[in-house]
């Protein structure tokens, strides 16, 4: 008789592992619950809005905000950044050059060609025609029809462009890694830089650079705000000439997004910290978040309602801030 040695760990956890990934792999198209992290929201209208993130996860609601049903990707990979330019128009972009769409209202999502397999991070449309997406590489995506075609419209060093923002449709910046900026004025056919640097040290092998950015806002112009790590806000107001250090008073955190709504509001979020400015980022002040969210991150915030804005972020998380109130609250958990 052969002796037989205890089962190797590895052999006892594959059973575990592999129904858990099984599992995972089945919540694109369920009904499961989503606890993975959110990474972007759009509310197009004052009752529908959508939010995206990890395993494909998209969710909708149609109440302003209150409560969240889970409609199917059709996808698994990562979606870093949803858009929707009316209630039924919707495009969400990902990992993989993955870029989804829907004319529906989320419905139904099929595969749009992406002309590169890029992570894409960040999309947004001026018309239900005209969009961009940001991505890896310092590639800047376009189409003039809906998404049918897209196209390089820009590409530079390799670097990762992480938001995009237009104030109207001819003006607009992407900001990414090391500082990374580039403007366009003509509706984004050209694009030039304007700030960001990286570099290595020939006799110490050092790396060094400019701050990352995470997230722009054009505001009209010539004024636009930017956010990255470290608590890092950043204003120019001279069409992105030159760009200042805001003291917005945010902690030496990650601050992951920007977000301008009606009335010259602005809203900051990122690791444990969101703050609110009324008069163009001169002043700020600390949002309230009920419960807290000292511990979490927020990682996208967008208008929301008439007035009011909403953000997303860890394990599925969204919370709601109605006109006129200075409490956010977390409708989903």
């Amino acid at each position: 008789m052969v002796a037989r040695g205890p089962v190797p760990v590895r052999i006892l956890l594959l059973p575990l592992i592999l129904a858990t990934f099984l599992c995972r792999w089945s919540w694109a198209d369920s009904e499961f619950p989503v606890h993975d992290d959110l990474f972007s929201l759009t509310f197009p209208t004052e009752k529908d809005g959508w939010a995206c993130g990890r395993f494909g996860a998209i969710l909708h609601t149609s109440d302003g905000g209150a409560s969240w049903v889970r409609q199917s990707s059709g996808t698994t990979f990562t979606l870093s950044s949803i858009w929707f330019t009316d209630a039924k128009n919707g495009w969400a972009v990902g990992n993989k050059g993955t870029i989804l769409h829907t004319s529906d209202g989320g419905q139904k999502w099929e595969a749009q060609q992406s002309p590169v397999e890029l992570y894409h991070m960040d999309v947004l449309f001026l018309n239900p025609l005209k969009g961009f997406i940001v991505s890896e590489r310092t590639h800047i995506l376009g189409t003039e029809d809906g998404g049918q075609t897209w196209t390089v419209k820009f590409q530079d060093e390799d670097y990762i462009l992480k938001g995009v923002s237009f104030c109207d449709d001819l003006h607009g910046w992407a900001v990414g890694e090391f500082g990374y900026t580039y403007r366009t004025q003509d509706g984004g056919d050209h694009w030039e830089k304007q700030a960001g640097f990286f570099t290595i040290d020939p006799d110490t092998g050092d790396m060094k650079g400019d701050d990352f950015l995470f997230d722009v806002a054009a505001l009209d112009p010539r004024t636009a705000l930017a956010v990255g790590i470290q608590g890092i806000v950043k204003q120019t107001a001279d069409g992105g000439h030159t760009w200042n250090r805001v003291d917005a008073g945010a902690p030496p955190v990650p601050i992951y997004c920007i977000r301008s709504g009606p009335g010259g509001v602005i809203v900051i979020g990122g690791k444990g910290v969101c703050l609110v400015s009324g008069d163009r980022a001169k002043t700020w002040r600390p949002a309230e978040f009920l419960p807290s969210v000292e511990y979490n991150w927020i990682y996208a915030i967008s208008p929301a309602g008439a007035g009011g804005f909403a953000a997303c972020g860890e394990e599925g998380a969204i919370h709601v801030s109605p006109a006129g109130s200075p409490v956010w609250q977390r409708v989903r958990y």
